[in-house]
This record gives structure tokens, sequence and C-alpha cells, in this order.
């Protein structure tokens, strides 16, 4: 698909989709919840705008013109690690290791090691490639 679109225009229509599937199911979710209660104060649309611009469209586009030069597979198992990340951080900040045990380290340690021949897997198959 990359090969196809610039990621500034499947960033458009990803977004645009997005945009046409929540207005289409918004007035179903007002029927459930009070709409008043959901309107923005101008402070949280600044926020909001940053939070589009910088977290959202400018990542996304990032995340694209990234999957020019790598695998989908190891965009993928960077995902996956999220929440490895924010283990460690909790376990890191707020000291929160109480109940990590020897099959989170050996689950941790399979992904490391995943990751690690993932790497291995990808310099090799470039090195005998050229």
């Amino acid at each position: 698909m990359l090969n196809r679109f610039t990621p500034e225009t499947l960033t458009l229509y990803e977004f645009c989709g997005g945009l046409i599937s929540l207005s289409l199911v918004l007035p179903f979710y007002f029927i459930f919840y009070k709409p008043d209660c959901f309107i923005p104060s101008a402070i949280d649309l600044k926020w909001l705008l940053v939070l589009v611009v910088f977290c959202t469209v400018l990542s996304f586009d990032l995340q694209l013109n990234a999957l020019k030069k790598i695998s989908a597979f190891t965009s993928n198992l960077t995902y996956n690690l999220e929440p490895l990340y924010g283990i460690v951080l909790a376990f890191v900040v707020f000291n929160e290791n109480k109940m990590l045990n020897n099959h989170f380290y050996l689950g941790l340690l399979l992904i490391v090691l995943s990751i690690a021949l993932q790497m291995i897997r990808v310099f090799y198959s470039k090195k005998y490639r050229n």
C-alpha cells in the first residue's frame, strides 16, 4: 500500500474514515449519555489539538515512513513491547515489583530473546543478500 500512496494520503484516508464512522455512531451514543457533559472547554480544545497533531497525526505519519525501511513484523514486535515498557516503568518509578514473580521474568526473557533473534535474522539476511 505504501508503494501506491504517500503516508500523508493514507493518514488522511484513515482519519476521514474514523471521523465518518464516529459521526454515524455519535447520535446513538448520545441517546444513552447526556451530551452536555462532553463539551470540552477552551483549554481542553488546546490540549486536544496538541494531542491530535503531535501524538496522533505526526506519530502515525512517522510510523508509515518507518514501515518503508523495516518489516511489519519488526514494527508489530515493538508494539507488543509497550506493556513491558509500562511494567518496567512502574517497577522503576513506583517500586511496584511486589507481584512480579519468576514467570514474569521468564516471559520477559523470552520476549527479549525473540527480539534479539529477529534482529540477528534481519542483519544476516541483509548481509548475505548484498
